[in-house]
């Protein structure tokens, strides 16, 4: 069965692979079991990608122990990992490997980006799986409703026209809304919900800013300013964006927004703190090794601003995270310092640096992924600047133990009528501009 349609093939293959990535990520709330069972490969694609995602850069890992301890975070057992998801990487020229006479693996030496980006190799895992049509089906709605809102009816012929029969092209899009990755509104205009998902704000075809400035001045004046503050000064604050906190929730639940969320109890208080990022866009994304689909940037950035923010509390120790961060880029490493032991986990559980301990208790922070780190890097100083005076230690002593993913955040955000009407009329408006561009055949068209 093909899985690529009409139109670019290499576009379309990287949209799929970063369909399988966002499912990925939206997998946590799907707690259905029957739901789980029918899309157990594409979720067995995503598990693998951001197993192999999490050793880049670390080039071969001989220690078992590592190896294994990476599968776990990616959800993956140690049985399936040796039986299946090694072997799939390997075909796919994702990884090699080597197990021992047990049948248990040995090292690892991973190829991610090599033979192409991270959603290209994703692509080539999930060939290697073989979906069903079924769950080539509900791929293929969520990379169309990545693209652009349609009616349902639209929504599902294009889907058809892929090669996709007409009934698992409507099992595909019944799963897409019962997992929550794709959403609906009502057009009472069109008698018809308008199908959309939460990462169609990214398409290289949506100038957010100019599209926004054309709508009436209640929606423009309620959702720019947000979406700007997101664009310029990736990292700030929830509580720095401001306006209306009901506008604000519900431009996170449709994804005009991003929010990623770092919870901390290491000093025995529960901390929180919760940063606004703009969508993912998918432009720049193809251009990545890696891909944001994974929100690693988010999780850089958002842990090195968290000890920021505790030192001004004076409860941490980096006085000035752009030097940290250039010094770990320029110089592969930073310290020894002792909380580098305990404090810089929740990254290393994602392989963007690794810490190095010393027979002394004190430890080195290492660079892993040097593109994570020189983008956060960027996004530092965006949102912040340079931040004069003070050297740079690298003690937190609310060490951040739990990153919450846009996909999280959205799924907990109760509904509002009154600011929901704000968005849902600015996605309905968005579908009439993806009409029009597609009767002028701009690049909206598929």
């Amino acid at each position: 069965m093909a899985m690529t349609g009409q139109g670019d093939s290499v576009a379309v293959e990287r949209r799929l692979g970063r369909a399988v990535l966002f499912l990925q990520q939206q997998a946590p709330m799907v707690t259905n079991n029957v739901i789980r069972a029918d899309i157990a490969t594409l979720l067995l694609a995503g598990q693998a990608m951001d197993f192999a995602s999490r050793m880049h850069g670390y080039g071969r890992i001989t220690n078992a122990q590592a190896i294994r301890h990476f599968a776990r975070l990616s959800g993956i057992p140690e049985s399936i990992l040796s039986l299946q998801v090694l072997p799939v990487l390997k075909q796919a020229n994702v990884i090699d490997f080597t197990l021992d006479s047990d049948g248990v693996v040995q090292s690892v030496e991973e190829f991610v980006g090599v033979g192409g980006t991270v959603i290209q190799q994703t692509f080539r895992v999930l060939g290697q799986l073989r979906p069903s049509e079924e769950e080539l089906a509900l791929l293929h709605s969520v990379e169309i409703a990545s693209w652009a809102p349609l009616t349902k009816t639209q929504h599902l012929d294009q889907i058809v026209r892929l090669g996709i029969s007409d009934r698992a092209a409507a099992r595909g899009f019944e799963i897409s809304l019962a997992t929550s990755i794709n959403r609906r509104v009502f057009s009472s205009d069109l008698n018809e919900d308008v199908i959309f998902n939460p990462h169609v704000w990214g398409t290289n075809q949506i100038q957010m800013a100019s599209f926004l400035r054309n709508l009436p001045p209640g929606e423009r004046d309620a959702l720019l300013s947000i979406c700007e503050q997101a664009s310029t000064k990736p990292g700030s604050t929830l509580d720095a964006v401001g306006g209306n906190p009901s506008i604000l929730k519900s431009a996170r639940k449709v994804g005009l927004i991003q929010t990623g969320t770092v919870k901390s109890n290491a000093s025995g208080v529960p901390l929180s703190q919760t940063y606004v990022f703009s969508p993912l866009i998918q432009t720049a994304d193809d251009q990545s090794t890696t891909t944001e689909a994974l929100h690693l940037r988010k999780l850089f950035i958002a842990h090195i601003l968290f000890g920021r923010e505790k030192a001004m509390l004076g409860r941490g120790r980096i006085n000035d995270p752009v030097v940290l961060v250039s010094k770990l880029l320029n110089y592969g490493s930073v310290g020894p310092a002792t909380n580098i032991g305990t404090d810089y986990h929740l990254l290393e559980s994602h392989g963007v640096v690794q810490v190095e301990e010393l027979p002394n208790g004190r430890a080195f922070l290492k660079l892993v992924k040097e593109e994570i780190v020189r983008d956060g890097l960027d996004w530092l100083k965006a949102s912040i600047g340079n931040v004069p005076g003070e050297g740079s230690s690298l003690k937190v002593e609310n060490a951040p133990g739990m990153f919450v993913t846009p996909e999280e955040d959205r799924s907990k955000l109760a509904d509002d009528a009154a600011s929901d009407e704000i968005t849902t009329a600015t996605i309905l408006e968005l579908r009439k501009e993806v009409q029009r561009a597609v009767r002028s055949e701009s690049p909206f068209g598929r």
